[in-house]
This record gives C-alpha cells, sequence and structure tokens, in this order.
C-alpha cells in the first residue's frame, strides 16, 4: 500500500478553517486557489508566507495533530545530501474563532545566530462561492499599522459590508505594509519563539480564538477539551473488527470537525464539508444526521429544529423558493448579503422537503421525542403539502424540477452539476425533470409520517390518507420508471415530455433504500448494482460503464460516492441482500485506507482489476459530513440495530462479514440509557451498563 505525501494541510473548527501548503504557508497560485485562513464564507487571509533570511522554508514533515490543529516542520535547503542546515523552524497552529500559531526556532549550531524572520502577508475578503467556481477576483482593502499594539490590520468596507483581518504580534515585531519582520538572535544551541494571533472581524465584533500558545506550547488538556467531550459522548468501538474501527475512528473526528453554530443557535450541525461547504445544507445535513442518528440524535433534532425555521414562505424566482419547501444551502458571504447570490437561503433542492420528513422519523424511532415530533407537526405538514402541491408541478403525481432562479443551480437533486442528468446515448435531459430517486423518497416519508399521524398526532385519518397515497405512488412508478432493456432496471427519470432517461445510474439503488421497489424487481437491481459495468471494486458509481456518459473521473458520472453507497447499502438489507451489502462495506473500507482511514466526498471510478488502488478525485472535500457519516452507518448496518421504543432497548441483528471477528461498542446513549453491544460469529448480545 503507497501513501502519497500531502500536498495540503486542512485544520477546521465550526465555520473557520485554514488551508496551507505543508510548510504552514498561505500563497496563490495555479495549484494553490484555495488556501487561506477562511471565516464564515470568507477568505480572511489570501497569503501568510514565512521566510528566513528571506529564503523559502523546505519541508520535513507536517501533520494534522487533531482537526483544528497542525503542526508544520521545516528548515532551510540543503546544500548537500551530507550537510544539512542548523536550524529547525516548528510551527504549532490551531484554529477556532480565529488563528493561534506559535513559531520556535531551534539553533543547533554551536555558536549564536542572527536571523531575520518575515512573515508576508494579504488578504483578498474573496467569497468562498466564487473560489468554488474558480473565480478569483481581485480583493481590495485597506491597511492599518497600529505600533503600539504590534497589530497588521487589513479592512474591507463595501457597501455597508465591514471585514477586517487583526494580525496580533508579540513585541519585538517590526510591522510594514504586507510584512512583519523579526531581527533574531538565538544562543547556542538554543531557541526563540513567539506568537501570532489572526483575529476576524464580522461587522465589528472581534473573533477571539479559544486556545492560547501557551496551551499549544504545553499541549494543555484544555485544546483537546471540545474533543474529547464529543467522544465522550459518542459511542466507543473496539474488538476484532480494525477494518472498521480505524475508518469509524477517523469518521468521529471529522464529524467532530464539522460540528458549527448556525446564527445564535445554542446547539451544533453537521456542516456540508471542506472546504466549499462549510454552511448549513438542506440536503447534506439531512442525510448526515441520518447517517449518525444512533449516535448523535441530538444533532439530528437541532438539525430538523433549525431547518423548520428557514423553512420556504413563499413564491420566489430567484432563490427557488416555494411555501413549505426545505432549504437547499445558508450562506453569509459578501455575494449572498448584497442580494447578488440567491443563498440567503437557497432553495434549489427537490429532495430535502422530503428527507425532513424522513429524519424526523428517524428521531423519533431512536429516541421516542413525541415533544420534538409535536414542535414539528406544522413545519412538517407545510412539507407535505410542499410535496403534493408545489413539487409536482404538472400533476403527474411525480416530483419534478426546473431551475427558475438565473444564479441557481440547474439540476436540484444529489446529483446537482450541470451534466449529470444524461441519456444512455449523453444527450442532457432537459427539464422539468422527475429524478428516480425523488419518488422513492416521497414513498418513505408518506409511510414514516403516517406512523407519526398515528402514534403522535393521534390523526388516523391522516395516517389512513398517507398510506393509500404510497401504496398508489408504489403500484404506478414501477411501471412508470421500470425499462425492460439491458436486464431490467429504472430510468434515471423523466424529462419534459416524460421520455424515460435511459443511462443507469446509482440513483435507483436508493429506491431500496426507500422501500419503493416491488420484491420481484430488488433482486434484478441488486445484480446490476453488483455488476462490472456499475461495481467498480471498490464501490458502486454513479454511471454504468456501458453509458455513453461515463467518466471515472467526472463528478457525477462514473465516480464512487461513499454515502451514496451507503444509503443503497441499507437498501440492499431492507431487502434481504446482506451478503451483497457486506462486500460493499468491506471494499470501501478497504479504499478507505488509502486515504488515512477517511472517507473523502468522492472518488475514481476506475475498475479495481485495472487499476489496484482508489484513485482521488481531483476536488473532493474532505472532511465531509455525509461521507463520515457512511462508516457510523455501516456500523449499525453490519450490526443489524433497531430501536425498540416500547421496551426502551436496543434489538441486535449482525452479520458480520469474513474480515471481521467480532465488534464490541460501548456507550450507546440512548432512551437515558447506556448501551453496551457485542457481536460476534455465533453469539451477540446487547447489556445495560454504567458509561
Amino acid at each position: 500500500m503507497t501513501y502519497q505525501r500531502k500536498s495540503e494541510i486542512r485544520i477546521v473548527n465550526g465555520e473557520a478553517f485554514v488551508i496551507s501548503d505543508p510548510v504552514g504557508n498561505i500563497y496563490q497560485d495555479d495549484n494553490s486557489n484555495n488556501f487561506g485562513f477562511f471565516f464564515r464564507d470568507t477568505r480572511f487571509l489570501s497569503r501568510f508566507v514565512l521566510k528566513v533570511d528571506d529564503q523559502d522554508l523546505s519541508i520535513l514533515s507536517a501533520k494534522e495533530v487533531d482537526y483544528f490543529w497542525s503542526t508544520h516542520y521545516a528548515t532551510l535547503p540543503f546544500e548537500s545530501i551530507f550537510e544539512g542546515h542548523p536550524i529547525t523552524i516548528i510551527r504549532k497552529r490551531a484554529v477556532s474563532d480565529g488563528v493561534r500559531e506559535e513559531i520556535i526556532i531551534h539553533n543547533y549550531k554551536t555558536e549564536p545566530l542572527d536571523l531575520t524572520l518575515s512573515i508576508e502577508l494579504d488578504a483578498d475578503f474573496i467569497d468562498v462561492i466564487e473560489l468554488e467556481r474558480a473565480q478569483n477576483p481581485e480583493g481590495k482593502c485597506d491597511i492599518e499599522i497600529n505600533s503600539e499594539e504590534n497589530q497588521h490590520i487589513f479592512v474591507y468596507k463595501v457597501n455597508g459590508i465591514l471585514r477586517k483581518s487583526i494580525i496580533q504580534c508579540e513585541s519585538g515585531a517590526e510591522i510594514e505594509n504586507k510584512k512583519i519582520n523579526f531581527k533574531i538572535n538565538i544562543p547556542e544551541k538554543d531557541e526563540w519563539k513567539t506568537c501570532l494571533t489572526i483575529h476576524p472581524v464580522w461587522e465589528d465584533r472581534v473573533k477571539e480564538p479559544k486556545f492560547s500558545c501557551d496551551d499549544l506550547d504545553k499541549n494543555q488538556p484544555a485544546i483537546n477539551e471540545p474533543l474529547q467531550a464529543w467522544l465522550n459522548q459518542v459511542p466507543r468501538l473496539t474488538g476484532y473488527c480494525s477494518i472498521l474501527s480505524e475508518t469509524y475512528k477517523h469518521s468521529l473526528m471529522d464529524l467532530a470537525a464539522l460540528r458549527f453554530y448556525v446564527g445564535t443557535e445554542d446547539d451544533p450541525i453537521f456542516a456540508g464539508g471542506m472546504p466549499w461547504y462549510m454552511a448549513l445544507f438542506g440536503r447534506d445535513s439531512l442525510i448526515a444526521a441520518y447517517q449518525c442518528c444512533f449516535i448523535a440524535p441530538d444533532i439530528a433534532s437541532t438539525t430538523l429544529s433549525i431547518l423548520a425555521k428557514y423553512q420556504g414562505k413563499e413564491y420566489n424566482d430567484f432563490k427557488d423558493e416555494e411555501p413549505g419547501k426545505i432549504l437547499h444551502e445558508l450562506r453569509f458571504g459578501e455575494k449572498t448579503l448584497l442580494g447578488e447570490k440567491p443563498y440567503s437561503p437557497y432553495f434549489g433542492t427537490a429532495d430535502s422537503s422530503q428527507l425532513f420528513l424522513i429524519l424526523l422519523h428517524e428521531v423519533f424511532k431512536w429516541t421516542g421525542n413525541k415533544e420534538l415530533v409535536n414542535e414539528l407537526k406544522e413545519p412538517a405538514l407545510k412539507a407535505l403539502d410542499w410535496i403534493d402541491n408545489y413539487g409536482d408541478m404538472d400533476g403527474d403525481g411525480y416530483i419534478e424540477y426546473k431551475m427558475r432562479s438565473k444564479a441557481g443551480l440547474t439540476n436540484h437533486c444529489w446529483k446537482d452539476s450541470g451534466t449529470s442528468m444524461i441519456f444512455s446515448d449523453a444527450r442532457l435531459a432537459e427539464p422539468p425533470i422527475a429524478t428516480v430517486e425523488f419518488q422513492g423518497y416521497v414513498y418513505d416519508a408518506k409511510i414514516r409520517l403516517a406512523e407519526l399521524a398515528e402514534e403522535v398526532w393521534d390523526d388516523p385519518a391522516l395516517a389512513e390518507k398517507l398510506r393509500s397515497q404510497a401504496k398508489e405512488l408504489k403500484q404506478r412508478f414501477n411501471k412508470d420508471f421500470w425499462i425492460d432493456e439491458r436486464g431490467g432496471y429504472f430510468a434515471l427519470g423523466l424529462d419534459k415530455n416524460k421520455e424515460k432517461i435511459d443511462s443507469m445510474a446509482s440513483n435507483m439503488g436508493h429506491l431500496l433504500w426507500s422501500g419503493i421497489v416491488d420484491d420481484d424487481k430488488a433482486g434484478i437491481i441488486v445484480k446490476q448494482l453488483m455488476s462490472n459495468h456499475l461495481y467498480s471494486g471498490w464501490g458502486i458509481r454513479t454511471l454504468s460503464m456501458q453509458d455513453r456518459g461515463y467518466n471515472p473521473i467526472e463528478y457525477h458520472n462514473g465516480t464512487v460516492w461513499p454515502h451514496d453507497n451507503s444509503l443503497i447499502v441499507e437498501g440492499f438489507i431492507k431487502y434481504g441482500y446482506r451478503d451483497e451489502a457486506n462486500q460493499v462495506i468491506v471494499n470501501l473500507l478497504e479504499a478507505s485506507r488509502y486515504f488515512d482511514n477517511r472517507f473523502p466526498e468522492v472518488f475514481a471510478g476506475y475498475q479495481r482489476s485495472v487499476v489496484d488502488f482508489p484513485v482521488p478525485y481531483p476536488t473532493s472535500s474532505i472532511p465531509q459530513a455525509w461521507a463520515a457519516g457512511a462508516s457510523i452507518l455501516f456500523l449499525r448496518l453490519i450490526l443489524g440495530l433497531e430501536p425498540d421504543r416500547e421496551k426502551e432497548t436496543i434489538k441486535i441483528n449482525p452479520h458480520l462479514p469474513a474480515v471481521i471477528e467480532d465488534i464490541r461498542v460501548g456507550n450507546i446513549r440512548l432512551f437515558n440509557k447506556n448501551f453496551s453491544i457485542f457481536a460476534g460469529k455465533d453469539r451477540s448480545e446487547v447489556r445495560l451498563s454504567d458509561g
């Protein structure tokens, strides 16, 4: 197994994150356009380059110690392979609401050393949305130097928007335009150190990093308190299951990194992913919360409550908004605040409303929280009304979408790139488009909502109506979307003329997850998804190799997405195909080993028999919430965990892959109890425990 040295280091904590090169430097060129210190969808620093005696540093090693903390070891360039430089530069960096960085220089010479440490600075305050779309316009700002306070300040003020970056130095710094210098004398065999702080200023509010340089220098316990609190809350996985436990451990770290607070909310949710999706999303946040519901039901509950607050209220073309619709994306960058972009919030999705209802039921299933279900009754019924009256644009009984916003997304499904909705001959489908998985989500949402209507809202008439609608939808859907050719499969969708979009895609696997597939078709779908043209050997591709539009490195037309596979795997299990489910799980876990035991957002779909390692996708987000959530869901599915609300316990029905000897899970906190679980080849048990 081979690993490549990282070309960039990413640390993140809530709305703040830093992307740098391994040395720790931030700059802009063709290969590092996304480097920077970011806060609330804005790049507050675009250049932060450390040099010694005007020389670039040479990397020795760099590590993301934890998701919010990195350490960088560097020196000056070697003169020969036999003669190293006598100094080592260490940078310890932590990000929270701002950045704290300690710089240490060791002198290993037997005589004093005089050096000049310089830090080159710049800020552009670019909206992250522009960077996501590969745009990099010139940012303009004023510069203030406060020598008394040892501060270099970038000031950006446009159309009433005020942003500042304050770089705070310790005494001894010489501050000039876009540069900080330190004249240093280091005694023999000694060291020199200093501390820098980067404060983002948001509308006159100066943000203070939570960690001090003293915390970094001495590795104080305080620096790990937020992470430790999260790890104390979630289940602990042990046993002879290293193929799962390593990825599970790293997924917990990724999910911890992506927790953030929306506005003035007191409780966190999961952001979509880093670097482009550090924001509240509808689909992404809902699916990640679903995957993690049994380990973090509080985050799932908060996700529902916050999305309900931003639920659509009017018919707004610019924002693709309709009454009752659940948002796609909420942003706070300049372009959004000025009204140039529609993300305040933007509603360009046609599945978040169904997923909202699915997650509401899932939270109730795992917690029995009737209070939450009652609190969200009105938003739930509004989402249901959107499904029946707005989502179905032409009254044919299926959810469709068509972009109305000139600044919005072309496609409103999870495959939201512009080229994802294609026929088998690679023709683009024309909207309105009824994507196949939408209909499955509607079926599942109505079945689940019927249970809530019956058990919580005491409304048997609504329950009966919803079940009847779901039954009728299932019967009609299995006829209208089915294609007999190529061995049988479900179309990707229906286009504006109700022509079946006949490409063979992973979307049909979501139908198994929803339960809308007739039993006599389920085995056919499983066989198709596990065939060589859709199965890469590492996971299920987004598009079949037999389709003309297939490309193993196109975002949605041939790649492998862990979250996509995780929902499909649950669908396999629902229809009784647990061996096939285990194969997908094991192969994806094997792939994660090539990504530091983490799941990236997406990786290339090359055939494993041809390329014996998974190929990274160039712009894949990592960490990403629903990718990290995949391993959490895999754990639940392997164990066959289901809640028993009546008895307030957990049921277990394990089906372990051959590569897993046994699994032990402790600290499962549900129903105000603490459970531990054991599953081996020949026995399993659930116990109450003390913690």
